[in-house]
């Protein structure tokens, strides 16, 4: 098992939107993709976990500055590994990527939200060093209902 990880660029469009509709159910082509990836560039870098040349993950890092503090804000806000490929230590190896980005581009600190019931990524994630610090909370803007 060979794995990479890497940044994407739009021409790996195909491969993002590919998983982001197994992990989101997102349906996007790879025009409209390759689009996104072009756009957000400055705001938003996408990691791409290959095992041969075969794309089986992705995380999205979100780094940008923000008035309220000296350092850039990160968070990652996507982590997805096909399930037949997980337990393998490619979540590890994307979050560790993401990391070592957010540390040299001057970020102080790394977010992530994840699910309360999801104790797998959890223990991913305390392993190395995330502690929890919120309750992140959500509503629709279009509907009065809260969204999940």
């Amino acid at each position: 098992m060979s794995l990479l990880i890497r940044l994407a660029t739009p021409a790996d469009a195909a491969a993002v939107a590919r998983l982001n509709a197994d992990f989101n159910d997102v349906q996007t082509d790879a025009a409209e993709m390759a689009a996104r990836i072009a756009r957000c560039t400055a705001t938003e870098r996408i990691f791409l976990a290959e095992i041969d040349g075969l794309a089986v993950g992705f995380l999205a890092l979100w780094l940008f500055p923000i008035i309220c503090a000296p350092d850039p804000y990160a968070e990652v806000v996507e982590l997805f590994v096909e399930e037949a490929y997980r337990r393998r230590g490619i979540g590890r190896a994307l979050l560790e990527a993401a990391i070592e980005v957010a540390r040299l581009e001057g970020a102080s600190a790394l977010k992530l939200n994840t699910g309360f019931r999801n104790t797998a990524a959890q223990r991913l994630y305390f392993a190395l060093g995330f502690h929890n610090l919120a309750l992140h909370l959500a509503r629709s803007t279009t509907h009065q209902e809260s969204i999940s």
